[in-house]
């Protein structure tokens, strides 16, 4: 029984001893399932960096994901693949974005140049709508129209005192200078117009037509207002009456004192050709002086009374001078004899110095 248990016990032995022996042949076989770098062979350096090139190419890292995507979605590519930017999706490169300027910039220095025959063609176009007791405005700041389509400014399209619409006047980047009118309201939208001319070399006078052109629905209309009287709408106020003028006839005379005796060194003198008066078609009052220098007849000025405002405005005859004109405005309110006097002679100056250059001995 004893040798029995002996043999079994061998046997045992044994076959643990063969298992253990084939599992070590078989781990010899395979290549280790974790081997740390400082363990590995030199011999197998090469092996593991092709297999890190290959797991790279696979699975980009985040800086090759970022200007893929960037170049996938914008077009933008940075200048270097190991470089992350700070750009945003959609953000054009810097040369595009500055030739854009350029081009900005120049059309807005074309703009200021054509400054003076804009300034002459509308006084010349303010003196014929004056008969239809139309006016445009002063006007505003430049800027850029929707989508930088264009660059120009607004003015007011004056039916006496009121408001009939805008008026575009706007310089394209393809060298086309735009008119646009606009009205305020639905009952005056015959008056909307638009005409365009190129605006290189342009004249006043070529201005003057093109906006005359715009502008002739409009007069046609004013000049039917006028002649039956009505208003252009129900909610235009009475017009002001003789007490009005009452109120700064003092302080005009006043300030026209003070506006000669500082003009009196330069030889120029403002003189009333008559009294003011009610002017029917205008619906205000009225006062017109001769711009005399050295006794020459040189401009006409026109010294009005609004409901809240005086309005100063000068005119030359010659049309080739018509930028020398003025039209300017100031509140009653707060209004005094110094801020009346600068006012008239600021405005009568430029008239002024012009026919004193002229005249001046070479």
């Amino acid at each position: 029984m004893t040798s029995t248990l002996v043999l079994i016990a061998s046997g045992i032995l044994i076959g643990a001893g063969i298992s253990v022996i084939w599992r070590d042949v078989q781990r010899s076989r395979r290549k280790p399932a974790f081997v740390l770098q400082r363990d590995l062979p030199s011999a197998d350096a090469g092996r593991d960096q092709e297999a890190e090139i290959t797991i790279s190419s696979s699975r980009p890292s985040a800086s090759a994901g970022y200007a893929d995507l960037m170049s996938l979605v914008s077009g933008y590519k940075p200048e270097r693949a190991d470089k992350r930017d700070t750009a945003t999706l959609g953000e054009p490169s810097s040369e595009p974005a500055g030739s854009d300027k350029n081009a900005l910039a120049a059309v807005e220095q074309q703009w200021a140049d054509l400054q003076p025959a804009v300034t002459a063609g509308i006084m010349q176009v303010n003196t014929v709508l004056s008969a239809a007791i139309l006016s445009l405005g002063t006007p505003g700041k430049p800027s850029w129209s929707y989508k930088n389509r264009g660059y120009g400014t607004y003015r007011r399209l004056l039916l006496g005192e009121e408001s009939l619409g805008w008026v575009r006047l706007e310089l394209s980047q393809d060298d086309m200078l735009t008119v646009d009118i606009k009205a305020h309201k639905d009952a005056w939208s015959t008056i909307n117009g638009k005409a365009s001319a190129p605006a290189y070399g342009i004249t006043a006078t070529a201005i003057s037509d093109l906006l005359s052109g715009c502008l002739k629905p409009a007069a046609t209309r004013a000049a039917q207002i006028s002649s039956s009287g009505t208003p252009a709408n129900g909610d235009i106020s009475a017009p002001a009456d003789e007490a009005h003028w009452h109120d700064v006839d003092a302080l005009v005379a006043a300030a026209l004192r003070a506006a000669n005796g500082a003009l009196a060194q330069t030889g120029a003198r403002l003189q009333p050709l008559a009294p003011a008066a009610w002017d029917a078609q205008l619906r205000r009052h009225r006062m017109t002086l001769t711009v005399e220098v050295d006794a020459a007849d040189v401009a006409r000025m026109q010294i009005e009374r609004l409901p809240h405002e005086m309005e100063v405005a000068v005119g030359v005859r010659d049309a080739q001078m018509a930028g020398l004109g003025r039209r300017r405005r100031i509140p009653i309110e707060g209004m005094t004899t110094h801020s009346l006097a600068e006012l008239i002679a600021s405005c009568a100056w430029p008239a002024i110095a012009r026919f004193k250059d002229v005249r001046r001995p070479a």
